[in-house]
């Protein structure tokens, strides 16, 4: 028992000096040595804390613990989030014709959704994210399907300037901040949620530059599902572009970190006898005297449009929204935005106390007057809403929130109908 405690001391001893060798000669040593230590494990003369313990500095063990270091966490690799929304409405007006004066209120599950996101390395990310919405409410048509409202894959380098997206998302047209609980109309008329590929680069003083390429003629399609405008007098004409001819430049920048961002971008998609051209310009603008408070603008206006089906010439509408939101408890905003899953979830848990107010006006260049129908004028809205549990760490988090809506028309020619409505929403909400 002696001779072999003497043996397995004179084994360990002499595979020792081998790893150490080759720090100060050939590194031809070192395969040798891990090759050694490898058999010795196998026969059962060192074990296995003596292995790791014997080869924590050789080479070959040192490039394999900096390639773990590199890549991410196993617990990080595979993100689920999700959120579950129901909501309460009343509208002053069930009908906007002048011959219905009845009120109506709801109570419907708005959205459900699951987001799924993988990191396959420190610049590889895939997002996918699916819901189900309006599930109960008759009015918008809900039911229990469950789609793919998002998924599309991101690859960037935080040390690399240039990134490629590609897949179904929220298009980078427009940034749709919200604090509360209904869309910007900026969003309703213009948002573009499309399969595309975009290829960017990111600049000093935070800016940021992109061109993406999509199908179809997304945008105009989504303005005429706006319900900003009487879409039963004017209708679209022609057929749905078969050829990948939409695209956007968009442009970003922060000349004041953390308290100015600018952006603006130009969108063209195919359209009957000439393209629909569309340019937005915004801004989010956090006080330097006053940090709780923020303000958000974003404006959207048609450079060149089509001609409508029951129009007499070409109309250019713009929309403006202004809102300002003021949060009790302070904290840095981490992601701007509000047409991703995501970037809507980071509000709700950045911010857990606030009030807002939003302005907006939607310009239809004279349609409703001209061919005697009707749209929107303008919408004032008023809310606030309250975390009641939040937990930054984890994402768990459980909210209240109410809206106050009322929105003014402008009604011309033979149509009769109401001049305003008026709309009251809450709704709690979880996100996880």
């Amino acid at each position: 028992m002696q001779n072999r405690s003497l043996s397995r001391g004179c084994v360990l001893l002499c595979t020792l000096v081998l790893l150490t060798l080759p720090r100060i000669s050939s590194p031809a040593y070192a395969g040798e040595a891990e090759a050694l230590l490898n058999l010795l494990l196998k026969r059962g003369l060192v074990t296995e804390q003596e292995y790791e313990e014997l080869t924590a500095g050789s080479p070959e063990e040192t490039e394999r613990r900096e390639a773990a270091a590199d890549g991410p966490e196993s617990d990080d690799r595979i993100v689920i989030e999700g959120a579950m929304e129901g909501e309460f409405r009343w509208m002053k007006h069930r009908d906007l014709t002048a011959g219905s004066d009845d009120s109506t209120s709801d109570l419907y599950q708005r959205t459900i959704e699951l987001g799924i996101g993988v990191k396959l390395t420190d610049w590889i990310t895939a997002s996918a994210v699916l819901n189900s919405e309006w599930i109960g409410d008759e009015i918008n048509a809900g039911d229990e399907m469950i789609t793919v409202d998002e998924a599309f894959i991101t690859l960037q380098d935080r040390g690399f300037p240039f990134y490629a997206v590609a897949g179904k998302r929220t298009q980078p047209f427009g940034l749709f901040e919200s604090h509360l609980i209904t869309d910007p109309m900026t969003q309703d008329a213009c948002e573009t949620k499309r399969v595309g590929f975009t290829a960017g680069c990111t600049c000093p003083a935070g800016m940021d530059l992109s061109v993406t390429v999509y199908k179809g003629e997304e945008q105009m399609n989504h303005l005429f599902e706006s319900g900003l405008f009487d879409t039963e007098t004017v209708h679209r004409t022609g057929e749905e572009t078969d050829d990948v001819g939409s695209f956007i430049v968009s442009v970003s920048a922060e000349p004041i970190e953390e308290a100015l961002t600018l952006f603006g971008a130009y969108l063209s998609e195919p359209g009957a006898g000439s393209r629909n051209e569309t340019v937005n310009l915004g801004f989010n603008f956090v006080l330097p005297a006053l940090e709780n408070l923020r303000i958000d603008g974003e404006y959207m206006k048609a450079l060149k449009r089509e001609r409508y089906e029951g129009a007499d010439r070409e109309y250019r509408e713009g929309v403006l929204s202004v809102a300002a939101a003021y949060e009790f408890i302070l904290r840095q905003r981490e992601v701007t935005g509000g047409g991703l899953f995501a970037e809507r979830r980071a509000h709700v848990i950045s911010e857990p106390l606030e009030v807002s107010l939003r302005y907006e006006y939607f310009d239809d260049d004279g349609l409703a007057e001209s061919i005697g129908a009707w749209s929107v004028r303008n919408r004032c809205s008023a809310g606030a809403r309250y975390s009641f549990y939040n937990d930054e760490i984890t994402g768990l988090n459980a909210f209240l929130s109410v809206e106050y809506r009322r929105t003014g028309l402008r009604v011309s020619g033979p149509v009769d109908m109401k001049k305003d409505n008026e709309e009251f929403y809450a709704r709690m909400g979880v996100n996880f």
